[in-house]
């Protein structure tokens, strides 16, 4: 490569003590020089001691509060542009690269630098799988994949619209273009509102078959619990209603969720007129906070990240 990118590595941390060796080693063993930022979630449990005593060249920021995933990622985010970063590397700390993941990442932008952001395959802990979340839209990349991969004769990189954001090489440009995170997420769903404010504002994604980082994610006990689930299907629905791909007159969609209640109230559907009045108050919760999401993420520029 004939220009050497400066690239700050973004880990937000909470409470993850199997995978620190393993995450951050990887990162001190890349090829490519990196600047690692920590952003620990108020972990409580040695966590910052630990990194501090034994990885000392992370830049560690101490958050007094948990602050979830896309907050924390916008102050590493913010970190990284004020002191020039040509690229950010958004990493989960359940995970680790190669020596030359970096290093190939980069060398494929350079040669695509169409694609905003670019990831890199996951294999599973046991290097028996894959763990990687895709999807193709309307394009027919996917089939495309499937069948290269058939006749090995796989590409340098294929577009997608959507893959989870355990690893993404995001540029500057991205940044200055799409913004940070909306704050509106704690957990779950960011990644899926970014990917639709980066296709609204012509800003494309790609995965990069040939590169793997391994991505140990372990399901909790708590991803079996009614609460969870209830959870994961409201950020869900906060990714729809900030979808800005799609239109939304909040005045006109509450009038339309009250019409459904009246009718499941006079047709006796009991479960119906539950869920009806659960979104009623959901959607009444968010109203407001939906609004100015839609507002700032319209807007090009680097959104969520002016005071985060």
């Amino acid at each position: 490569m004939a220009n050497i990118a400066k690239i700050f590595v973004i880990i937000v941390t909470y409470k993850g003590h199997q995978w620190y060796e393993r995450c951050f080693t990887s990162l001190r063993d890349s090829e490519y020089p990196v600047q690692t930022i920590v952003i620990d979630n108020a972990s409580k449990d040695g966590t910052v001691e630990y990194i501090r005593e034994h990885f000392p060249e992370i830049h560690l920021i101490e958050s007094k509060e948990n602050l979830g995933f896309g907050r924390a990622n916008n102050i590493g985010m913010r970190y990284a542009l004020d002191h020039g970063c040509d690229y950010v590397f958004l990493l989960n700390q359940d995970t680790w690269i190669e020596p030359t993941s970096i290093t190939n990442l980069v060398r494929i932008h350079q040669q695509y630098p169409e694609y905003g952001v670019l990831s890199p395959m996951h294999v599973t802990a046991d290097k028996k799988g894959l763990y990687i979340e895709i999807e193709d839209g309307k394009t027919d990349h996917a089939n495309s994949l499937l069948s290269d991969c058939y006749f090995q004769s796989l590409k340098d990189v294929y577009t997608f619209k959507y893959i989870n954001a355990a690893a993404w090489l995001m540029t500057r440009k991205t940044l200055e273009t799409v913004g940070g995170f909306d704050p509106i997420f704690f957990l779950y769903g960011e990644d899926d509102n970014y990917l639709q404010r980066m296709e609204y504002h012509g800003v494309k994604l790609g995965l990069a078959p040939k590169i793997r980082i391994t991505h140990d994610h372990q399901k909790g006990e708590r991803n079996n619990t009614n609460e969870y689930r209830l959870y994961r299907a409201e950020q869900s629905k906060l990714a729809e209603y900030t979808n800005i791909l799609k239109p939304l007159f909040t005045n006109r969609y509450l009038f339309y969720l009250y019409r459904k209640l009246i009718v499941s109230l006079f047709l006796h559907d009991q479960s119906k007129t539950k869920q009806v009045k659960n979104e009623i108050t959901f959607f009444k919760k968010y109203r407001k906070r939906i609004q100015l999401s839609r507002i700032n993420n319209k807007q090009k520029g680097s959104s969520w990240l002016k005071n985060d």
